[in-house]
């Protein structure tokens, strides 16, 4: 018990102190961008001034990937309802990699992973985070009346999630069905657990909607 204890405290004070600062915040506030119009469909999307606060590249440095979830969907307009006719959903990946000390951004659309490179400088990951995409929604027809509408969550993963990022990473499919581990990995885990939680690994929501657009 005496060992365990010593190894807790050993991971989780280093956390307590890092944690103990206020964050640096970003002279933009965090936003959705999406560069619509009629003649250029589908739209461009993108994530801007999340990464820049400091508990993230803490996060990142403990051990915590960190995920952009965004859904796109393309709406149109009737008479009495709107309703939706298209969605695209995929996610964007930042990870800290300690052997390297590098941070490496990857993009997945499904089972498709797109590597965005890997980085020295936390502030180089943070702008290969934010790059464009283009989600391929369906166009409405004609005359019709639409608009695009993206939501993104941003979170540093929980314990249940690294394994299958490292998978996402390798290049894997689904993460296999997980056996039994040993007591120590279970502590590991509820020690990463903790710092998740003293770091304040909450679910920041995002939303946009562009402007209405004659298709």
């Amino acid at each position: 018990m005496l060992f365990l204890r010593r190894l807790i405290a050993w991971c989780v004070v280093p956390l307590l102190l890092l944690s103990s600062s206020g964050p640096l915040h970003a002279q933009g506030s965090p936003e959705i961008d999406i560069r619509v119009t009629a003649q250029s469909y589908p739209p461009l999307v993108a994530v801007r001034n999340v990464l820049v606060e400091r508990d993230y590249d803490e996060l990142l440095r403990n051990g915590f990937p960190v995920r952009m979830h965004l859904r796109a969907e393309i709406w149109t307009v009737g008479r009495y309802f709107d309703d939706v006719r298209g969605r695209v959903e995929w996610d964007v990946l930042v990870q800290y990699n300690v052997v390297d000390k590098s941070y490496e951004v990857a993009r997945l659309v499904g089972n498709r992973v797109m590597a965005l490179g890997s980085y020295v400088r936390f502030a180089d990951a943070r702008a290969a985070s934010e790059l464009a995409y283009l989600p391929a929604l369906p166009t409405p027809r004609r005359g019709q009346k639409g608009y695009v509408l993206v939501q993104a969550d941003i979170q540093a993963l929980d314990v249940s999630d690294l394994d299958e990022v490292e998978r996402w990473l390798r290049g894997e499919g689904a993460p296999a069905v997980r056996g039994k581990r040993s007591p120590a990995s279970a502590l590991t885990r509820g020690v990463r657990t903790l710092a998740s939680r003293i770091l304040g690994a909450e679910v920041r929501k995002l939303e946009a909607r562009s402007p209405t657009l004659v298709f």
